[in-house]
């Protein structure tokens, strides 16, 4: 088979581009579109294309579409080659990580089509070596410019205002004071968004900065593209959009200096976080309780100045073998100096409950989604389950569902791996919270009643009992 290089079979080419990707500058990357004028002819009905990480080429036989479509997610050096008759035709993924369409006109047995091949945009990249390397680990870490994106939200306008960071305590305290000869610097400008805007903002700056690394003082590009943002085709985002002035803060406060004082208070923090979390013994747990997924590495990280809000994103990629691995970053609060009437054993406890409940909606959303259509519909009582403020961050009847489910999942957790007098502990203060602060009224009979199957049925996993407890909130909701 004959391998042509695209640019020189067809060297005619019309492209739509907007813009040039200059990635991980102001200026963004951008999906680039071409239209191709010559057309590719067989007397076949269909054709055979195949992207370099497939074994095998893929038929796309002629329809009713006028449109045969294939695409695949972007990769650096990936190629896709269609095979027409006797002859064949290679394109190189260049505009990676952004979205790479081209369009050729398609004559198949005398009948026109258009063949679309695709290259995706990808959210990060993982190389063969990071995935041999990483698979099957837990990791732990406060990030150079995840603490940087912490210490500016904090330091802003609206981050006082909000008051949802850390707002007393020695670290605090060392962070304002150095800092507070550069709160006139313009980023704190742009970082002072309107109330109504301060969350989404919040975490959207936050998250994106792990798409930047430190190199001397520059922010270069890192593994991850994109967290979530304005603009998904560009990467546009809180962060990102403001790279250059965020930059120029570190440079001129000379916040590398800072962070590397502190190192050993971080790496303090990270055992401690390392050990109270056991991110692998809750992976195995939850294993154990649900078919899916298979998660290949977890990443918890953290900042000493994060309060309360938490998240989990979703990263992954086809690795060499085919295989589809998976990432899970949980953005979380630091083990804090709380409470401190509370034994060890208590505290170990309520920070497991905050890793806990994020990692474990990798497990309970996938295996509600098979439950959708019954789950929306009981669900969708809102005053019935959840009438409080908070509920309202949870639009669909799916994620009140997935709330309480993941909370119940907890109790489970914490009777089968702490002493019964720390189980009942954090049982309480779980009920306490979802209950009187969240607004997640029923969840004491619901936590109640799932202990109670699971105890009744201990042979049963948490998700073959999923039938049992949407049985019993039917009837628990016509009471």
């Amino acid at each position: 088979m004959v391998f042509r290089d695209f640019y020189l079979l067809f060297a005619v080419v019309t492209a739509l581009t907007f813009g040039q990707p200059t990635f991980g500058q102001s200026t963004f990357g951008q999906p680039k579109t071409f239209y191709h004028e010559d057309t590719l002819k067989s007397a076949a009905v269909s054709v055979k294309v195949r992207f370099s990480h497939m074994k095998m080429p893929m038929v796309l036989s002629g329809s009713e579409y006028d449109t045969l479509d294939l695409g695949s997610d972007g990769a650096p050096g990936k190629t896709v080659t269609a095979y027409i008759d006797s002859d064949s035709m290679q394109i190189r993924n260049d505009n990676f990580p952004f979205e790479e369409r081209h369009h050729f006109p398609l004559l198949l047995a005398g009948r026109k089509y258009t063949l679309r091949l695709r290259f995706n945009n990808v959210r990060a990249y993982f190389s063969p070596e990071y995935i041999r390397k990483n698979s099957g680990r837990t990791f732990v870490e406060i990030p150079e410019t995840f603490e940087l994106a912490n210490i500016l939200l904090m330091l802003s306008p609206a981050g006082q205002k909000a008051g949802n960071m850390v707002g007393t305590g020695q670290y605090h305290d060392e962070v304002a004071a150095y800092f507070k000869p550069y709160l006139g610097h313009p980023v704190f400008k742009v970082l002072d968004v309107p109330e109504a805007r301060y969350m989404t903002n919040y975490y959207e700056f936050r998250e994106n900065s792990i798409c930047y690394e430190f190199s001397g003082d520059k922010l270069t590009p890192s593994r991850y593209f994109l967290v979530y943002g304005s603009d998904d085709s560009t990467y546009a985002n809180a962060f990102r959009n403001r790279i250059e002035l965020v930059a120029d803060f570190a440079r001129r406060s000379k916040f590398r200096d800072f962070y590397q004082k502190h190192l050993p208070y971080y790496r303090q923090l990270i055992a401690q976080q390392t050990e109270w979390s056991d991110l692998s013994g809750m992976q195995k747990w939850l294993e154990r309780e649900f078919v899916k997924p298979k998660i290949d590495c977890l990443r918890l990280i953290f900042s000493p100045i994060i309060h309360s809000t938490h998240s989990t994103q979703r990263f992954g990629g086809f690795g060499d073998d085919g295989k589809y691995f998976q990432e899970r970053l949980l953005f979380v609060s630091g083990p804090g100096d709380g409470h401190p009437e509370w034994n060890d054993q208590q505290r170990r406890g309520s920070l497991a409950g905050i890793v806990f409940t994020e990692i474990d909606h990798n497990y309970v959303n996938p295996r509600s989604g098979d439950f959708e259509a019954q789950i929306d519909s009981l669900f969708s009582n809102r005053p019935f389950w959840s009438p409080g403020r908070e509920a309202d961050f949870y639009p669909k009847p799916q994620l009140v569902f997935n709330e309480y489910m993941t909370h119940a999942l907890f109790s489970l957790y914490v009777l089968d791996t702490f002493d019964r007098p720390t189980a009942d502990f954090l049982i309480a203060r779980r009920e306490e919270m979802m209950v009187n602060r969240r607004g997640f009224v029923k969840f004491r009979e619901f936590n109640a009643t799932l202990m109670k199957m699971k105890k009744e049925s201990p042979d049963k996993t948490v998700s073959e009992l999923y039938p049992k407890v949407i049985d019993w909130c039917r009837a628990f909701s016509k009471q």
